[in-house]
């Protein structure tokens, strides 16, 4: 018994000493583990990286730029319930337990060897305060001493801060999946809608996700099948600790959770090009941390209904221009059908189309194909959805004809006849993209995406804020801003300022200019000759101004005469109609520009000099530097859509200068504007109490760039372009509407700028590597995208007249000659004078100088015999032949109409004005009195379009 009592004495001795030493052990260990715990006070200054978001003009949450899809909201604005699952998920003694729960550390640790012998990770150890902690001070090292750490800091943040405050801290921070960090976003994210609107089920599953959100999508069947586990132990948590009844619990349980995509859907495809234009410009003024982690509010100009019709009519337009040209062909061919799915999943298709499908023709007839699809359609029925209709979404069948677009490609644009034999389209196993018809379900037309691009913007032209911006047909495709971003010439588009130029040097839109054969001597043209003589060229420069020979081919050659090299040098500069060889003699400015008149704008900016020209090119923001080039005076040289609609709005809204922009307003992460769009200080807004009826006057500081009254003349022409000229096309809408097309050499851009009083908007349409289009000008290409942009746009809206300014007189005069004449009077119309210039009955109407023995071809020095002589009997004078440096000393930048003009000349007999300018040379040596009709051939246009340069 001694000995018993000896051995436990033993016993009790080591193990008080070992006990000491693992005390000693564990405090050694608990302060090595715990120094330099880090201090909780900079929670209290947390800030986290909170993404931007962009609104549309209406509110509309269009985007967000983020790193991590954070918004950060106080604890007072996360409803209660919601508050209330995330405790019951995960700490239950949350508000009794002073940051840690000893209850449940205990009831982890029984628990821990059976889940390690399970192979599974500890968990359920830390309370919400633990895992602040863990979080934002210690990180997530899994060891025993990340977990002591983690304790002690957990003791002192209950001591520094409140409940509520831990509580906003951890569900702020977590990470919900579908990158969403903070339950504010992950209410957006997951459900399409802020958290006051989400219901007890869906709060339940918000509390489900921090536990692994990965584990518990419900995009998929096994995690759905997790979600709802889960969601029903925290409905039953909530019901238990008294947040919601068990009946409630048992509803939510039965309830169905249907996640959405916030930004999937036609209007968010639309803006995407105008998003990335905002993302670009707000990254440039802040830097990359603001724009991604700096919380900014960013408030666009968009019109999302306006972005839609532009994005809906760009892409119907250009669809409808490529079906012009006929089918290329399928987008690929499989062979064989076993496991035809899998090899038509493997197949590259064209992104972003709409309700198009993937089609593998399965059988040929001359008449029909049969079609089969793997697409999302017919991959699974729907809820409720029979065999037979399913089947009808897995096959389909496409109809020759319903095919006659589908002509093959030929040359130059140009389509073959429509196919007659399916047989000769399509063999099986060729992958095609194909539409659903609404008159059958089963039957299909066939589709092809454009190869051809473009753009649309549109623009409040009052104050520049742009309301749509499409740059391309789709921008998965290719992101690249057609708008923004692509430098192309605007040809005709450009003529209106160049009109404009010349009512300010005593034009009117009456007065008569010639449309004839023009030629002038390059400003380079001794260049072409130096080349000859320094390089060698095998003959002498022919340079005789002949109307068949406009241009000298060089040819250099080597040694033995071989040519190593061919360039051609232009030394005359020759503008053509549209119409080739047609010409209409003396026409007034407003039929120039409603036709499109090259000669004419030529010939006008010749005689006014391109001083004008190019103040107002460079002065109203379409290009920075304008040359005095003739050719520049019908859009030779390169701008972008935006700069060219910013000129039209200009023209639109009086002469004042605007600046286009994209941002109304941005604001901080703490709600502090930073940026407004055109701020204006209101003196008379700054008042207590406002008892005046009446609105403040904002003051209008814009810069005057164009005189109202030419600004308004130009644009009532321009209400005649679409009225009577190349943009007729848009006249059916029935509305004030404006514009201008525009076409390029070799039809390689197609543009129509147009307007309403309160809206101005622009469309091109060309190739990104510059082509041909086929012969299709502006009036053709463009002009109906614009067209369709603008019956969207306006419907609904009042009729809205243009505005005229102080300074007008609206005066009869005969349409075709601009001389004065009365209402009612056959082909009267009211034409827009500067007051003063007006013509009178009984007055002379005067005429631009249109040809002198300084510049005419006889006298001058050039040989025409031979170009007179095959004209036939005709009797001509010569064409305008003027060399450039001769003419800058007679018809400087000052001159003007009225010193170049002599009523009083007596006029020689009016010449017919030949249709072929190769074989007749017109002109006229003196101007025609106002009573004399010069005797012009007008030939019949079977379709005016627009003017090339």
């Amino acid at each position: 018994m001694t000995k018993f009592w000896q051995i436990l004495k033993w016993l009790v001795i080591s193990g008080a000493v070992i006990g000491v030493f693992l005390m000693i052990f564990a405090l050694v260990y608990f302060i090595r583990a715990t120094k330099d715990l880090p201090s909780v006070e900079a929670l209290s200054d947390y800030k986290p990286p909170v993404m931007s978001r962009v609104h549309a003009g209406d509110g509309k949450l269009i985007s967000e730029f983020r790193k991590e899809a954070r918004v950060f909201v106080p604890i007072e604005t996360i409803p209660k319930q919601l508050q209330h699952a995330f405790v019951a998920a995960e700490d239950k003694r949350f508000y009794s337990h002073n940051g840690w729960d000893p209850i449940g550390l205990s009831r982890a640790a029984l628990m821990a060897v059976p889940t390690k012998l399970q192979g599974r990770r500890v968990g359920g150890t830390s309370t919400i305060t633990q895992q602040v902690a863990k979080n934002f001070l210690v990180g997530d090292e899994y060891s025993i001493d990340r977990k002591l750490r983690e304790i002690m800091i957990a003791r002192r943040m209950e001591k520094a801060l409140t409940k509520d405050e831990i509580l906003e801290l951890y569900v702020n921070e977590i990470y919900f999946g579908r990158g969403a960090y903070g339950v504010a976003a992950a209410s957006l994210n997951y459900f399409g809608k802020p958290m006051h609107e989400l219901d007890i089920a869906e709060n339940a599953y918000m509390a489900v996700l921090p536990k692994g959100p990965n584990n518990y999508q419900l995009s998929n069947e096994r995690g759905f099948e997790r979600a709802k586990t889960r969601q029903s132990y925290v409905l039953g948590r909530m019901a238990e600790d008294g947040y919601i009844t068990e009946s409630e619990a048992e509803a939510a349980r039965l309830q169905d959770l249907v996640v959405v995509d916030r930004f999937d859907g036609d209007e968010y495809l639309a803006a995407e090009y105008f998003v990335e234009e905002a993302r670009k410009q707000i990254f440039n003024m802040y830097g990359e941390d603001e724009l991604y982690e700096g919380g900014l509010s960013i408030r666009t100009t968009l019109d999302t209904r306006l972005q839609l019709a532009g994005r809906n009519a760009l892409r119907s337009g250009l669809e409808a221009f490529d079906m012009r040209r006929g089918y290329r062909g399928p987008i690929a061919s499989i062979d064989g059908f076993s496991d035809w799915k899998a090899k038509l999943d493997a197949v590259d298709v064209p992104s972003d189309i709409g309700n198009w499908r993937v089609a593998l023709v399965m059988n040929v007839s001359k008449d029909k194909a049969e079609l089969a699809f793997d697409d999302d359609l017919s991959r699974a029925p729907d809820d409720g959805e029979s065999t037979e209709d399913f089947d009808i979404k897995a096959k389909g069948e496409l109809y020759v004809k319903d095919m006659a677009w589908a002509g093959k490609p030929l040359e130059n644009g140009r389509r073959g006849p429509a196919p007659e034999d399916m047989t000769k389209m399509f063999s099986p196993g060729d992958v095609i993209l194909v539409e659903r018809q609404n008159v059958d379900a089963e039957r299909y037309n066939l589709r092809q995406v454009p190869n051809v691009n473009g753009g649309l913007v549109a623009m409040d032209p009052h104050t520049g804020r742009v309301l749509a911006l499409v740059g391309g047909y789709s921008f998965e495709q290719s992101q690249f801003n057609r708008v923004t971003q692509a430098y192309r010439q605007p040809g005709s588009a450009f003529k209106p300022f160049v009109y404009a130029a010349a009512l300010e040097e005593g034009y009117t839109p009456a007065t008569q200019v010639l449309d004839a054969p023009f030629i002038i001597e390059r400003d380079d043209a001794d260049e072409c000759r130096e080349i000859q003589e320094e390089e060698g060229a095998d003959a002498p420069v022919d340079d005789t101004p002949s109307l068949r020979r406009t241009r000298t081919k060089l040819v250099k050659t080597d040694d033995e005469g071989n040519p190593i090299e061919d360039e051609e040098c232009e030394v005359f500069y020759k503008p053509a109609n549209y119409n080739q060889g047609q010409f209409y003699g003396l026409k007034t400015l407003r039929f120039g520009l409603e036709k499109s008149k090259n000669a004419m704008t030529v010939r006008m900016a010749n005689d006014i000099g391109m001083g004008q020209v190019k103040r107002y090119g460079e002065d109203m923001g379409i290009y920075d530097e304008v040359k005095s080039e003739l050719a520049w005076a019908l859009g030779a040289g390169e701008t972008t859509m935006l700069r060219l609609a910013t000129g039209y709005s200009e023209l639109v809204n009086g002469g004042k200068k605007i600046t286009p922009t994209i941002l109304d307003r941005v604001q901080d992460g703490d709600g502090k504007t930073i940026f407004v769009h055109a701020n204006k200080t209101c003196t008379e807004c700054q008042v207590e109490e406002w008892t005046d009826g009446s609105p403040p006057a904002l003051p209008d500081d814009r810069e005057q760039v164009m005189d109202p009254v030419t600004a308004y003349q130009i644009t009532y022409m321009l209400k005649g372009v679409v009225d009577n000229g190349t943009g007729r096309s848009i006249s059916v809408l029935g509305r004030p509407l404006g514009g201008k097309t525009g076409t390029t050499n070799d039809y390689k851009d197609a543009w129509f700028m147009g307007f309403s009083p309160d809206l101005v908007a622009g469309v091109y349409v060309g190739y990104d590597t510059p082509r041909p289009l086929a012969n299709e000008a502006g009036g053709k290409a463009a002009a109906p995208i614009f067209r369709d942009f603008m019956r969207e746009a306006l419907k609904d809206k009042a009729v809205v007249p243009f505005r005229i300014p102080e300074g007008i007189t609206l005066s009869p005069v005969t349409r075709d000659t601009g001389e004065p004449s009365y209402i009612g009077a056959p082909d009267f119309i009211l034409e827009a004078f500067r007051a003063g210039t007006e013509p009178k009955l009984g007055d002379l109407s005067s005429t631009i100088r249109v040809g002198t023995a300084r510049d005419s071809f006889f006298g001058g020095g050039f040989d025409f015999e031979d170009d007179v002589a095959e004209a036939g009997d005709s009797t001509v004078d010569g064409a305008d032949v003027i060399n450039e440096d001769d003419n800058k000393e007679t018809l400087g930048e000052d001159s003007n109409v009225g010193e170049n003009a002599l009523p009083d000349t007596p006029s020689p007999a009016a010449t017919p004005v030949l249709a072929d300018p190769e074989t007749s040379v017109p002109t006229v040596n003196n101007p025609l009195p106002a009573d004399v009709k010069p005797d012009t051939v007008e030939p019949k246009e079977d379709e005016l379009e627009d003017g090339l340069y």
